[in-house]
């Protein structure tokens, strides 16, 4: 019996395919800049069913085909740029699975992007083959057009690139970011000046009846319910795409009038909607807005957050009357704001790099009259050593006459006898004054007799005298209780305490205080200067280190051996059991003030009869009616 002969299955090419693609996105028609290139970007295709159809191949495309085994097919494309001055045109990538592996595997000589996709589709088929990933009904199936099978070559999608080329469409993959709705309006997202406005139409809500979705490519879809219109045209679109032209041609001090027209607008507007639930106009994102309109950010420069609750208020009042703010408001909330900047970094210059920096006492200046008074800008003669000041000797007795600047040691020049101004720099042995070189050589010396002129005058040694006011100043910081050592370096903290301007006071729509901190966000009633009473009744218990004993008993000390009738320090430290509160230091509470309650009227009265007879006054008449007696 013969052998049967093998059949041959001939290929049949399909002539229909059922297509499973999604576009993500539709990308855009580049528009070449020659005949050359446009050819590039443009496909001419003859389908197995003898149909002939033609397109562009879009930049930016992005489509995604789901198989039967779970896994999906990706293929974007991209514009290849230039090669030795020619044009590349579109190129192919094509990756798999959801963690979107690269198709064929990336290797040294190429980088997963192709110029050809039918010759990148033959890579990716004979992949699959040889290594028996797929079915052969789904290999079966990836034997097509690659352009049918991703949606390039789709009516709907050619369609799709044809629209976008005349109307701008809101595209995003989830939620329309900042850079989204930049290019929706056609705006640079770098462009700092302008992003204003994209916030703006970001932060619109739609009217009613429209509502909003994404459809396929991407895109978002508006669709208004009552007439069930459907379009991809924001309803606000044309309104910021005229005041985007208007913005572009506009001086800054325009722009700024037509934000703060529209800041005081959108109060008015929602005050209306939202009637007694609706914070008042002085809020702090009222504010917030009001200083990004003229460039300052309250996070950072909180220096501007009063004159922007001043200016506002304003404002708000010029926009009642006359339902517009004139460009002269707005020029002077401009350089007032500007003002406070500046006065603000100079008072922060002055207090971390001026007065935080030790002064450096100069001896030399100082006995050679150079040094002037901080006080009444004389000659200074004298130098406080812990008040780091030169001062006259006027000034000096006046602001440490008393108080604890009485104990402060000074350092004192001698003035000089005659002029009483300058420093003496020499004493005379003849008559026993001390003098300067002018007065001594121009008038001093004249007066003198011949054996008065013989003696030499006594150059007066102010480093010797120093020192020992010196040594004055460090016995007097030893009897301090906290030593020098203890005290904590002063950092930028410290300062920054002094010049704080990030928690600034607000009123509700009830009228209640409360304080807000722009740089944190954070809210709260009490104020933030207040500092809680730690030794309260209930307060958490806090240790105490033996540091701080330790100063109090030095402290006594010191103040034993000086002043012997004092009463020495007590520190009460807290209990460890919490028990009593008066032995924790605390104040004890009563009244409504009490963490406990009264005993209950029903028990009093059980335990007290006297207590039930206890009865609430009556009136026994009308304020404006009088006893029958009286009548």
């Amino acid at each position: 019996m013969a052998a049967a002969k093998p059949t041959i299955n001939a290929h049949i090419p399909k002539t229909e395919i059922i297509t499973k693609h999604k576009v993500i996105r539709f990308g855009t028609t580049r528009k070449a800049p020659t005949e050359d290139e446009a050819k590039l970007f443009s496909y001419l295709h003859q389908r197995a069913d003898l149909k002939v159809s033609r397109g562009n191949i879009p930049v930016g495309f992005y489509a995604c085909m789901f198989l039967d085994e779970g896994q999906p097919l990706f293929l974007e494309t991209r514009f290849g740029g230039y090669e030795d001055g020619l044009a590349v045109g579109p190129q192919f990538q094509i990756s798999w699975k959801a963690e979107k592996e690269v198709i064929p595997p990336l290797d040294s000589l190429s980088d997963g992007w192709y110029k050809d996709l039918d010759d990148l589709w033959t890579l990716v088929l004979s992949y699959f083959e040889k290594r028996a990933i797929l079915s052969e009904e789904t290999l079966e199936y990836l034997d097509a057009d690659p352009y049918v099978l991703f949606g390039i070559d789709d009516p709907l999608t050619q369609q799709a690139l044809v629209k976008l080329e005349k109307f701008p469409a809101l595209m995003c993959e989830t939620v329309p970011s900042l850079e989204d709705w930049a290019y929706y309006l056609r705006i640079d997202p770098k462009d700092g000046s302008m992003l204003w406005l994209v916030r703006a139409m970001m932060e619109t809500e739609l009217p009613k009846p429209w509502t909003c979705y994404k459809g396929i490519g991407s895109i978002v879809c508006y669709l208004r319910s009552d007439t069930g219109q459907v379009t991809w045209k924001h309803p606000f679109y044309d309104y910021f795409r005229q005041l985007r032209d208007f913005c572009r041609q506009a001086s800054s001090q325009e722009v700024m009038q037509v934000r703060c027209n529209r800041l005081l607008w959108s109060y008015e507007a929602t005050r209306i909607e939202a009637e007694h639930d609706h914070d008042p106009l002085i809020s702090p994102s009222y504010v917030a807005r009001m200083a990004d309109i003229f460039g300052f950010d309250v996070k950072t420069q909180g220096c501007v957050v009063r004159n922007c609750k001043a200016q506002l208020k304003a404002f708000a009042k010029a926009y009642r009357s006359k339902q517009d703010i004139d460009v002269a408001l707005i020029d002077a909330c401009h350089e007032m704001l500007q003002r406070d900047v500046a006065k603000y970094s100079e008072m922060v210059t002055h207090w971390s790099s001026e007065v935080k920096d030790d002064v450096k006492f100069d001896l030399n200046k100082l006995a050679a009259g150079e040094m002037f008074c901080v006080n009444c800008k004389i000659v200074a003669l004298s130098f406080c050593l812990e008040c780091k000041d030169y001062l006259c000797l006027k000034c000096y007795a006046e602001l440490h006459g008393k108080g604890s600047r009485k104990d402060h040691a000074p350092f004192c020049l001698v003035p000089c006898a005659l002029c009483v101004q300058l420093p003496a720099k020499i004493h005379c042995t003849f008559t026993d004054k001390s003098l300067c070189h002018k007065c001594y050589a121009l008038s001093h010396i004249k007066m003198l007799p011949l054996d008065g002129k013989e003696n030499q005058p006594r150059r007066i040694n102010y480093v010797e005298q120093y020192n020992r006011y010196a040594e004055f100043a460090k016995a007097r910081v030893k009897k301090i209780a906290v030593q020098p050592e203890d005290i904590p370096a002063l950092d930028d903290a410290a300062y920054e305490s002094v010049l704080s301007t990030d928690w600034h006071p607000f009123y509700d729509a009830r009228g209640v205080k409360y304080y807000h901190n722009f740089a944190t966000g954070e809210r709260m009633r009490q104020s933030p200067r207040r500092v809680p009473a730690m030794e309260d009744a209930g307060a958490e218990e806090k240790e105490v280190t033996m540091d701080v004993t330790k100063i109090v008993e030095t402290t006594n000390e010191l103040l034993e051996n000086e002043y012997r009738e004092a009463k020495p320090l007590e520190v009460h430290l807290p209990s460890k059991s919490g028990a009593g509160g008066l032995e924790r230091g605390a104040v004890p509470l009563s009244g409504f003030d009490a963490l406990k309650s009264d005993v209950p009227a029903a028990v009093r009265a059980a335990e007290d009869p006297e207590h039930r007879l206890l009865r609430p006054p009556h009136r026994t008449h009308l304020p404006n009616e009088l006893p029958e007696d009286e009548q």
